[in-house]
This record gives structure tokens, C-alpha cells and sequence, in this order.
């Protein structure tokens, strides 16, 4: 058929799944996936066009996981990254990475996100969208786009310390994250999705920070009197799990150096303090708040330098009376983290006093 045809069934397809589950399934049992990916390779704009607006419906909603899987298995993930590179429309990259948001949420797509589209969504969307520059900074561009991309990083955040890695690892990321914090702040804008999304997705990658130098340091026997004369382990929480995991602290750690400032080293710098502070204190959005709470309780829970000076650098930022005030909320997901992070702050004895 020609491209009008082809454009024509799948804006049809994508009218028929419009909040329609059963059409959904019905699509992928009559073989309805693998074509439409095909033809996100498609020369005709209005055809890839479509074939996302359909693709997008398909994979929209929890309880239509088998269509997600059924994308990746068709090489969707692949295709969709090939077009994300191609297109300089921004209508496009809002469909695609509105489709993989929608895939992100499957816990067994996570791994496959992470391996072949994380690194193009970073250098293409995250960093120009966030304004980041080291040389020359610039507006930050608060788009459906950029929302998108920073949710399907949210999502793929939480797939355990292989997720971690790989993210710590992004060359940019997390100074970009920062960087968006730090412009919301000023600017006042912080109650948005995208805000929620990058504290999100730094309070994942806090989580077991001390694993960056020592994956087992949770295995060891807990140092007696690190230099803030901490005594318990702290507990940390991750990936908006709800619950903490208690972790024990590792081995005493001499002074934190390396050769080089490595990718993730902006993680647990303690100038983060000030901004998690600021947002618990300014911010009425109960997502961001337990978001910048765990990220607090995360960094404060491990035994290394970094987590002792963030535990006296909330301290010094008159940080205490600001999560205490949060214990009144009536929102039990932020006062349960406030409460760990308090907890984990308690490690250190000026705190504790």
C-alpha cells in the first residue's frame, strides 16, 4: 500500500487503542506490533508519525505489559532510539520517549533501557534540555520532552545496583540533575513533574552510595567510632520502595581522594545539602519532598567520608529544625522518610545532641 494507507491504519490503530484495553490485546494477538515498529524506520514522516501515536497507545497503562514486551521483542527499543537520533521534531521526540516512559514502568524492560537507550536519551535530551554546560550554562527548557525523559530515568533508576552503575557512570548526568534543581530553586518552579523526576532519580542513585568503592561495605562489621562518632548502621531507602533496608555501615575509610573527580563524585558532595534543604523546605509537592528526604537519609546512612561530611554539613545548614517541622505532615511517605534520614543524621553525636 502506499504511504497514505500505511499512514492512514495506523492513526486508525491508534483512535481504536485510545483508552481501550481490550482493543489493545486485541492488536497484539493479530500481529499488530511488529509492523507498526517497522515502520518507525519509514522515510514518510506522517507514517513514523502515526505508527508512534499508535505505539504509544499500545504500551500506555500497567496492565498492558504484554504489549510493552511485545515492542522490545519486535526491536521497538532500537527503533524508537534510531529515530530519536534521526528527528529534529520535537513532536516526534515527545512520542518516543513518551513510549519508552510507558515501556520503563515494566520491571523486565528496565535492563534492556538501560543498555540501549539511556545513553542517547542522556546526551540528547537530558543535558540540552537541563541546560548544563560546564563552559557556558544556559535557560533550562521545561518541556513535555525533557519531562518524559527524565521519568523513563526515574523509572529505570530503581532496577538495583546494575542500574546504579550504569547511571552513576553517565558522563554529565548528574551534574545536569543538579544543575536543574539548582535553576528551580532560584526561579521559584519547583512544585513541577520534571523537579519530581530529577530528585527522584537522584535519591535512587544515593542509595548504597559506599558500593562505588566497596560493593560489600554493608557486609562488614560496623566501625565503632567513625570520625562523627557514629555507632549504629543507618537505613536506607531507594527507588520510592516504600520501605527502607536497614544497611550496616562498612569498614572505617580513611580521607575520600581519587586521582580525577569521578562522574558520580556530585552525588555526595556536600554543597547537594543545600538544595535537598530547599526544596524541603519551600516545596509542597509530597513526591519531591519524600524524594529530597530519602535522598538525605540515602547519603546519610553510609560509614565512608562523604556520608560523615553530610551529616555535619545538614547541621551547619541548620538542616535539623527543617526535617523536624516535616514530622507534623500529614503525608505518611514524607514523614516516614524524614524520620529514617533524621535517624541516619543521629549516626553522627552533634547531631544526636
Amino acid at each position: 500500500p502506499n504511504n497514505a494507507i500505511k499512514a492512514n491504519a495506523a492513526a486508525y490503530l491508534q483512535h481504536l487503542c485510545y483508552m481501550d484495553d481490550p482493543n489493545k490485546q486485541r492488536t497484539r494477538t493479530l500481529g499488530g506490533i511488529p509492523p507498526l515498529v517497522k515502520l518507525l524506520g519509514h522515510e514518510n514522516t506522517d507514517v513514523f508519525r502515526n505508527a508512534c501515536g499508535a505505539l504509544r497507545n499500545l504500551s500506555y497503562g500497567r496492565q498492558n505489559d504484554e504489549n510493552k514486551r511485545a515492542i522490545n521483542a519486535a526491536g521497538g527499543i532500537q527503533a524508537l532510539i534510531h529515530l530519536l537520533r534521526r528527528t529534529a521534531e520535537s513532536d516526534i521526540k515527545e512520542l518516543v520517549t513518551g513510549i519508552i516512559w510507558n515501556m520503563s514502568s515494566c520491571e523486565d524492560l528496565k535492563r534492556f533501557i538501560i543498555d540501549d537507550a539511556v545513553l542517547v536519551i542522556v546526551s540528547y535530551i537530558i543535558i540540552p534540555h537541563s541546560g548544563w554546560d560546564p563552559t557556558n550554562p544556559g535557560e533550562t527548557c521545561w518541556s513535555t520532552v525533557f519531562r518524559n525523559a527524565s521519568g523513563i530515568l526515574r523509572n529505570v533508576s530503581s532496577a538495583g545496583e546494575y542500574a546504579r552503575k550504569k547511571l552513576r557512570e553517565c558522563e554529565g548526568l548528574v551534574d545536569s540533575l543538579l544543575y536543574v534543581i539548582r535553576i528551580a530553586i532560584e526561579k521559584s518552579n519547583i512544585g513541577n513533574k520534571i523537579v519530581e523526576n530529577c530528585v527522584c532519580i537522584l535519591r535512587n542513585l544515593s542509595y548504597r552510595c559506599q558500593e562505588v568503592e566497596d560493593p560489600n561495605y554493608d557486609k562488614n562489621p560496623i566501625p565503632h567510632h567513625g570520625s562523627d562518632g557514629g555507632m549504629s548502621g543507618g537505613s536506607e531507602g531507594t527507588a520510592g520502595s516504600g520501605s527502607g533496608r536497614a544497611a550496616a555501615g562498612g569498614r572505617r575509610q580513611g580521607p575520600f581522594e581519587r586521582e580525577r573527580r569521578p562522574v558520580e563524585d556530585g552525588l555526595w558532595q556536600p554543597d547537594v545539602v543545600h538544595s535537598y534543604l530547599a526544596l524541603l523546605q519551600s516545596c509542597s509537592n509530597p513526591e519531591t519532598l519524600e524524594a529530597a528526604a530519602g535522598a538525605l537519609q540515602n547519603l546519610a546512612a553510609c560509614y565512608w567520608q562523604p556520608s560523615i561530611e553530610i551529616r555535619a554539613t545538614v547541621r551547619k545548614e541548620k538542616g535539623l529544625p527543617i526535617l523536624v517541622e516535616l514530622l507534623r505532615m500529614e503525608v505518611d511517605r514524607v514523614v516516614c522518610a524524614v524520620a529514617t534520614a533524621l535517624r541516619n543524621l543521629a549516626i553522627d553525636q552533634r547531631n544526636k545532641e
